[in-house]
C-alpha cells in the first residue's frame, strides 16, 4: 500500500510540473527508470526463489530407515 502511495504522489508531482510548464523528459525517464529498476529487481529476487527451490536437493524417503 505504501508503495501505491509513494507512486501518486509522484505522479501528482509530475502533475504540478505539467501545469507549471516544468515538466521535462528527464523527468519522465526518471520515474520511469526508478520502477523499471524495481520490477527487474523483484523479478530478479523471484527468480532466484525459484532457482532455490527447485535446486535443492530432494529429500528421498527410505522406508527401511523408519524401522
Amino acid at each position: 500500500m505504501v508503495d501505491i502511495l509513494e507512486f501518486i504522489d509522484e505522479l501528482k508531482e509530475l502533475q504540478v510540473l505539467y501545469q507549471t510548464g516544468d515538466l521535462r523528459d528527464f523527468d519522465l525517464q526518471t520515474k520511469i527508470q526508478k520502477y523499471e529498476n524495481q520490477v527487474a529487481s523483484f523479478e530478479r529476487d523471484i527468480e532466484e526463489q525459484n532457482d532455490m527451490f527447485f535446486t535443492s536437493s530432494p529429500v528421498t524417503y527410505n522406508p527401511i530407515s523408519e524401522v
